[in-house]
């Protein structure tokens, strides 16, 4: 298939997927957070004991079949603020999935390795393509044993360091990924750093691959993404790169004025430190939309 890089996207969505998120839309209409129910859990990792936060629809399954589920990975930052509170922008989105009806499951690779966060970090505990897709592997291998999810319809999305994830949990030789073991169905990536996949000439995918990325971004730049999804324009797997004019790091975000940090670790600024961040609604709005058509697409596939 083609890979298509562009700045927005109009696809029409499948029927019998798009019957889903409908019913799942219809059972929470009262609110954001309405009719979810969330709980901690533990699953064991390649290194150490993970956990993360289970996000459901107290809606019972379309027809009583089983859930898709996805896998959220976290940034830099970690999964959580200074007052222990899971980051706005990872709650706005594990509850979103939740009411679309999938098991959601907010991974933390930072807390149980004793890390808080990796953001100022020039030399980095924890790296994208070892222990962070190697935990992705693993809460696969967690939610593929539960009852109530469709082992074939499991997702990945991560945000910035957790989309630069994605990006490894995306190769054929994926730490983590076990012969015959189980793979996920497609994965998406928010404002990944893509210059290490662009690095290596013989980088390749084995699913479906959405990058979501701001043209402002000036921590991880777009550009690097756009190269690759035209080098990868010939890939078995179709891989789209969505450039959104205007949009900085962290766009996605319900409520970030936009800001500068200016300690953070950024080897494209001066002094190598830091980065603009903050909500762009537009962009916002079309990446939601998008991220469900892609997953429309690809539960029907």
């Amino acid at each position: 298939m083609v890979v298509s890089v562009r700045r927005f996207v109009k696809t029409r969505g499948v029927a019998l997927a798009a019957a889903v998120f409908a019913a799942a839309a219809c059972a929470t209409a009262t609110g954001a957070g309405t009719g979810i129910s969330e709980r901690s859990v533990r699953l064991p990792g390649n290194d150490v004991e993970l956990t993360g936060i289970l996000f459901t629809s107290d809606s019972a399954p379309v027809s009583g079949t089983r859930r898709p589920a996805i896998v959220l990975m976290h940034g830099c930052g970690g999964m959580f603020n200074t007052r222990g509170d899971l980051y706005v922008r990872n709650r706005d989105w594990a509850e979103r999935f939740a009411r679309w009806g999938f098991v959601a499951l907010a991974l933390d690779s930072f807390s149980p390795r004793g890390v808080k966060s990796l953001c100022e970090l020039k030399q980095r505990p924890v790296h994208p393509w070892n222990e962070r897709t190697a935990d992705a592997y693993a809460a696969l291998e967690y939610l593929v044993k539960r009852p109530d999810v469709d082992a074939d319809r499991v997702f990945a999305l991560g945000w910035s360091h957790g989309g630069s994830a994605v990006t490894g949990v995306v190769r054929p030789a994926a730490r983590g990924l076990r012969k015959g073991g189980p793979r996920f169905r497609a994965a998406i990536a928010f404002y990944p750093g893509c210059a290490r996949p662009l690095r290596q000439r013989d980088y390749r995918i084995t699913m479906p691959l959405l990058i979501l990325h701001g043209e402002a971004d000036d921590w991880s730049p777009a550009a690097p993404c756009v190269e690759l999804g035209e080098r990868l324009k010939n890939s078995p797997f179709p891989l789209t790169v969505v450039v959104y004019p205007g949009a900085h790091h962290d766009f996605d975000h319900p409520s970030l004025r936009l800001r500068t940090l200016p300690n953070v670790y950024n080897p494209g600024a001066p002094g190598d430190r830091g980065a603009h961040v903050g909500t762009h609604e537009p962009s916002r709005l079309k990446a939601i939309d998008e991220t469900k058509r892609f997953v429309e697409l690809n539960m029907a596939r």
